[in-house]
């Protein structure tokens, strides 16, 4: 196995994270990575074999691969399934599987399951709800190649995963998306994506609280815009009224969520409300990870002593890391620093394809 490259995908509803690693004798000698916005309830299916050739000619184009056969393998990860363009789950996973098929050499592709374990084309299209929603698997696995025992946050633009490792190995309850909400493994909100109302339905003005409207004109991207937590390159979703992503236009959006405008109300007032909304985010994640602590440290005692946190994803430093510190937690580490991958934002895919050279070299 002197050289190898392999090409790490993370296809997600809104983003789909993109990592190629190129290993000559076991290490990786330089690797590179971009995410690609396609939303995919506002697509076609056969926009997705497309979205997958433009990922492949923008690899040629910032890489030295010459053409997709240069890739030795490709390590996949599913998301979309469950975004509204497809009427089930099973839909979405075949028709993803399809367009991959149409794009690349079949003998090629591999996808995790939530059995921890890579499979080929054929027994993903078998068992398509296997591999639905497993990033968590491969983004916990590549980490317990460098730490045994910590619990994984990954935040990203929407949702945040909550994984505890144990002998290198994830072992959390859930390994659906459904017993994983249920077991506050899931948590859905994140940094971008969110709307007001799933946050909050009430807001400081004027020294009162005032029910917000429940129209979807600002999401969470806005009042992290607003509060510096992202950048304006950062605010990475389609806005919600389709306007820029300048301050103007985020302080404008947030306006109307009580119904007014920048005319009619003042920076100040905007400006509370958003320091508001984003400690009512805080509160909902603080609360949910403290009740999975409460349930992992019953189910094994070995966390209750300084446990380790490992954090991850778009939004980890201003969500997951306050969160932490708000419920007492000290231990914090890095996901990108233990791991030496180069970006929090493309980490996912960046794992998924480091994990199957842990399975390839273990073979």
């Amino acid at each position: 196995m002197e050289n190898l490259k392999i090409l790490g995908l993370d296809i997600g509803g809104a983003n789909t994270k993109v990592a190629l690693l190129n290993y000559q004798d076991d290490k990786i000698v330089n690797s590179s990575s971009n995410v690609v916005y396609f939303p995919f309830w506002e697509k076609s299916i056969k926009d997705i074999p497309v979205m997958l050739e433009t990922i492949m000619l923008n690899l040629v184009d910032q890489t030295e691969l010459n053409s997709k056969d240069d890739i030795n393998f490709l390590s996949i990860t599913i998301t979309a399934e469950l975004s509204d363009a497809f009427q089930t789950k099973r839909e979405g996973i075949l028709k993803i599987l399809s367009s991959l098929d149409d794009v690349f050499d079949n003998k090629k592709l591999f996808f995790i399951n939530t059995e921890s374990e890579f499979v080929d084309l054929r027994s993903a299209r078998s068992n398509p709800l296997s591999i639905a929603a497993a990033n968590w698997v491969s983004t916990s696995l590549f980490l317990g190649e460098f730490v045994p025992q910590c619990i994984l946050i990954d935040a990203g633009s929407t949702t945040i995963d909550v994984i505890p490792l144990q002998f290198s190995n994830p072992i959390p309850i859930g390994k659906d998306d459904i017993s994983r909400l249920t077991n506050h493994e899931l948590i859905y909100t994140g940094g971008l994506r969110a709307t007001i109302p799933s946050v909050t339905h009430f807001v400081p003005y004027k020294e009162q609280m005032i029910r917000i409207s429940f129209e979807k004109f600002a999401l969470v991207s806005d009042v992290h815009r607003i509060l510096e937590n992202i950048s304006e390159d950062e605010y990475t979703n389609d806005t919600a009224d389709n306007r820029s992503k300048s301050l103007e236009d985020c302080y404008s959006r947030l306006a109307r969520i009580i119904c007014m405008d920048i005319e009619l109300i003042s920076k100040e007032e905007l400006n509370k409300m958003a320091k508001f909304i984003y400690e009512k985010q805080l509160e909902i994640i603080s609360k949910e990870i403290q009740e999975f602590y409460k349930t992992l440290t019953i189910r094994i005692p070995e966390f209750k002593l300084d446990p380790l946190f490992v954090i991850t994803g778009s939004s980890s430093d201003f969500l997951i890391r306050k969160s932490l510190e708000k419920l007492g937690f000290a231990n914090i580490e890095s996901y990108e620093r233990i791991t030496n991958i180069p970006d929090n934002v493309s980490s996912s895919a960046f794992a998924v394809a480091g994990a199957l050279h842990f399975q390839l070299k273990k073979k």
